[in-house]
């Protein structure tokens, strides 16, 4: 029989219990069978595509609200959004993964699908999010420390593995594409930076993220008791995340998105453009050649003639 769990001390720094007090939580979603396949790199494509979208929705919940209260006395000295928020680069890893554009994936019908139905564990846990960022209440908005922390040091530790395996499973190259979720900058300046943190940096960045943590809670013991709550309230949520995403199963929903116009036309800009200039040459030579001048009383065969022929050339109506 498991001996009782001896009661925090709460004079020790937030970091240290929201540590020692989530172990139990902790190695139930780490022993999770599809947090196992997940670090082995045992999912196919679409499941961890599927997983993916998830974790955005989860991260854009989160990290609106957290841009939301840049000021707030406990949520201010971990905030360095250009260094820590994950939203955008989940977008990036999706985008490569099936095989779009930021613009074009989410109109993906898996997508879609989790957006107008979502499973019940990602459904609450970003309408709980969005209900903290919203609160009145700053004590609410202080929550979020809670679930950035279980979030950012997960991917920080054990998200540096899933990088790895995926990168492997999915033959990604090694400059990020794809995995671009689990990189960070380095601590230099206020704004992070674009180059990619070592295993030391990260350990580096895990350090300065708690001493955050313990600055911006401070010794106040209600906010160390909110925050130990908080923490265990974030773990089992995330654990309902994995039980969605282990729910899924795949149905070959990992069809090419139609590009937009707008993308299709880049795909082609340099060949249209050699195409065109092509033309026009030929052009030039048609009206010098057969006389055709700006001012040939025959003028009805001008440029606007060849105009026609140009964008067909090119593909455009």
């Amino acid at each position: 029989m498991q001996a009782p769990l001896s009661p925090p001390d709460f004079s020790r720094p937030i970091s240290t219990l929201v540590w020692t007090s989530s172990k139990k939580v902790h190695d139930e979603i780490t022993h999770m069978p599809y947090t196992l396949r997940l670090t082995r790199g045992e999912l196919s494509k679409e499941e961890y595509v599927f997983y993916a979208m998830i974790m955005y929705r989860v991260y854009s919940a989160l990290e609106k609200g957290l841009d939301a209260h840049p000021t707030n006395a406990v949520l201010a000295p971990t905030y360095r959004p250009a260094l820590l928020h994950r939203a955008n680069r989940l977008a990036e890893d999706i985008a490569c993964l099936l095989d779009t554009t930021q613009d074009d994936w989410t109109s993906h019908p898996l997508y879609q699908s989790l957006l107008n139905s979502p499973p019940e564990g990602i459904r609450d846990y970003v309408a709980y999010l969005e209900k903290l960022a919203a609160s009145k209440d700053s004590m609410n908005h202080s929550r979020l420390l809670a679930h950035a922390y279980v979030r950012y040091m997960g991917d920080l530790s054990g998200g540096q593995v899933v990088k790895v395996k995926t990168a492997k499973a999915f033959g990604l190259s090694d400059n990020g594409a794809g995995t671009s979720f689990y990189d960070f900058g380095v601590l230099h300046g206020s704004s992070g930076s674009e180059e990619r943190a070592s295993h030391s940096e990260l350990l580096r960045i895990k350090a300065w993220y708690r001493q955050g943590m313990n600055e911006g809670v401070g010794n106040s013991r209600l906010l160390k008791e909110i925050m130990v709550q908080e923490t265990e309230t974030a773990f089992k949520y995330n654990i309902r995340c994995f039980e969605d995403a282990a729910a899924y199963k795949p149905a070959g929903a990992l069809a090419p998105v139609k590009k937009s116009r707008r993308v299709q036309e880049r795909s082609y800009a340099v060949p249209g453009i050699v195409a065109i200039t092509t033309t026009l040459a030929l052009a030039h030579f048609v009206l010098v050649v057969g006389g055709f001048g700006a001012r040939s009383s025959g003028g009805k065969f001008g440029l606007h003639c060849i105009v026609p022929w140009a964008r067909g050339v090119r593909g455009n109506p």
